[in-house]
């Protein structure tokens, strides 16, 4: 038996794939870039950027040697000593300005030309050049760039070098910054820390951005920035960090997340939805006792009112049979059925926060975090143990009609009760108009006004008894004379229906007939509706001491004028 020691190879063109397929954008290929050059002890770092070329130039210490580019340039994944590079572990960063571009790199007395798209892996090398300092690359783009893909450029680097070890300037203008020198919220031995109530926090190692994590992940909001010589541990692409083992990563979030917990619990202000999103996945995950969450309001119902978890489950018992739902944000059915006690209906913000996406999910998670609590029996728990789910708010309510539905008068602001008189003076008036002109008899000239809700009829009526005016409608009536034809319009319209309209039902010929009578020639109907509307809604304003909009003092100071002008001019 013969036996022999034999080494595993990589094909030329997994090389190929893994270079090519490594980029990501733009800004992240020239980043690599920089981070090469403050790795190669460069004291400035230039770049330029035009439709069809890139330029990124250094005064760094370049490559010495062929034997230097043979080693570290013509070799892709080479290991590090510790200590001998800042940013550089693998090896292969520079690759990924390759997919974007030919590049020729100018160092000392040499020249690499590289265009992977069309010579793959092979690369021309020039030397006994004239020496130049540092490192230049001279990228000539594939495709070349639109104006709104160089404004982008611009803006994504400007953030990812923001806090470069180096000074960093593109075009001329220098887009990073000394964090030693920026205010800070704190400074540890690890990092410079800033927290705020924004919805992400920006992660900088060594001064280059990693990422920026939703807030709700740690608690806040705000910019952490890694020191000179502490290095957070991150993936091969260096666009996440190694939560689970970056030793400086977990000193650094302890410190925010003590921060995050601090701010909470003395800020007055209503907490931001990072911090609730924060509290809730903490607390249903064990890291909070229900002591640390008890005050916090973490429900927000459909109508945006939030609630601790006390005042939820306190709330929710006083309805019927205790029903749980969800809506949409803005669901007409979904906030009726709340506001008339049918049942408790979340917000779709609340099954975010806690990391949801349906009801019974929701009831899950709350049942599992109280049982674990020091009260594992208590009616908070019995309540989520017991309570009635449902996903769809029209099982939960199956009493409400979607589509319209009659308000009552305790469900109306005082705008809308001042409005109902001049309503219904208005549908009186057309009501009586109608009938002496014979087009409807005299049952169905009178009917009662309410307001109400729909999606898709500024009105309705049943017919014979009643009219309903979308409560949307009576914005109308803040326009003066031109808003009160409308409404005018809108009875003429509802009173020539003997019977339901609900749903838009498809009007006849002889419809549109008797609506052209009522409301062309001599009839006379609207000028007097609009007025006495118009008198009658001011009355009930004043009345109630809400303010009356200036267009309708306007409207009636002219019409009121006219007709003094007019009584004049009879008299004399």
């Amino acid at each position: 038996m013969k036996k022999t020691s034999r080494k595993f190879s990589v094909h030329p063109s997994i090389i190929y794939s893994v270079i090519s397929r490594q980029a990501g954008t733009l800004g992240k290929a020239v980043l690599e870039g920089i981070m090469n050059s403050v790795d190669a002890g460069a004291s400035r770092i230039d770049i330029e950027i035009s439709r069809t070329k890139v330029l990124i130039k250094d005064d760094g210490k370049g490559f010495q040697s062929k034997e230097e580019i043979e080693k570290w340039f013509e070799v892709f994944g080479f290991p590090h000593e510790a200590g001998d590079r800042i940013y550089g572990e693998f090896g292969v960063g520079r690759g990924q300005l390759f997919s974007f571009c030919s590049a020729i790199w100018r160092t000392g007395p040499f020249q690499m030309d590289v265009d992977l798209k069309h010579k793959g892996l092979d690369y021309d090398l020039d030397e006994e050049l004239e020496a130049i300092p540092g490192v230049t690359i001279e990228g000539t783009f594939y495709t070349p760039l639109l104006t709104s893909e160089i404004a982008a450029f611009q803006k994504e680097l400007t953030e990812l070098s923001k806090y470069a070890q180096v000074p960093v300037f593109l075009d001329g203008k220098q887009i990073s910054k000394t964090p030693a020198n920026e205010k800070w919220d704190f400074d540890t031995k690890d990092a410079w820390i800033r927290v705020n109530d924004s919805s992400s926090l920006a992660v900088y190692n060594l001064g280059v951005l990693v990422r920026s994590y939703s807030a709700y992940q740690f608690g806040c909001g705000g910019v952490v920035v890694t020191k000179p010589g502490v290095k957070l541990a991150l993936n091969m692409a260096r666009n996440d960090i190694l939560i689970a083992e970056c030793p400086v990563w977990k000193r650094i979030r302890q410190k925010l997340q003590k921060e995050s917990d601090e701010r909470v619990r003395t800020k007055r202000t209503r907490m931001t939805e990072a911090e609730l999103e924060n509290f809730a996945k903490r607390f249903v995950a064990g890291e909070l006792p229900y002591s640390e969450v008890e005050n916090v309001k973490l429900v927000t119902d459909i109508v945006g009112r939030r609630h601790t978890l006390y005042g939820f489950v306190s709330s929710a018992r006083r309805r019927p049979a205790t029903p749980l739902t969800k809506a949409e944000d803005g669901s007409r059915m979904g906030e009726r059925a709340h506001s008339r006690g049918l049942a408790f209906v979340l917000a779709p913000a609340t099954l975010a926060r806690f990391g949801v996406e349906s009801v019974e999910e929701f009831r899950s998670l709350m049942l599992m975090a109280l049982e674990r609590g020091p009260y594992p029996n208590s009616w908070l728990t019995h309540f989520f143990g017991n309570v009635t789910v449902t996903e769809d708010v029209r099982e939960a309510a199956p009493t409400l009609r979607e589509g319209h539905d009659v308000l009552e008068n305790k469900d109306l602001t005082k705008h809308e009760l001042a409005a109902l008189p001049a309503l219904e003076e208005m549908s009186n008036i057309v009501g009586r108009r109608l009938f002496s002109l014979g087009l409807i008899n005299g049952d169905n000239s009178r009917r009662q006004v309410y307001l109400g809700v729909s999606d898709v009829d500024a009105a309705w009526t049943d017919g014979h008894a009643k009219i309903v005016v979308e409560r949307r409608t009576l914005d109308l009536m803040k326009s003066g004379i031109g808003g009160f034809v409308g409404l005018a319009n809108i009875f003429v319209h509802e009173l020539l229906h003997d019977s339901s309209d609900v749903g838009s039902p498809t009007h006849d010929h002889e419809f549109y007939k008797r609506y052209h009578d009522a409301t062309s020639g001599n009839a006379g109907i609207l000028d007097q509706v609009v007025m006495k509307g118009m008198r009658k809604w001011v009355v009930a304003l004043r009345a109630r001491d809400l303010r009356v909009p200036a267009e309708m003092s306007r409207h009636l100071d002219q019409t009121e004028r006219m007709e003094g002008d007019a009584l004049q001019a009879a008299a004399a």
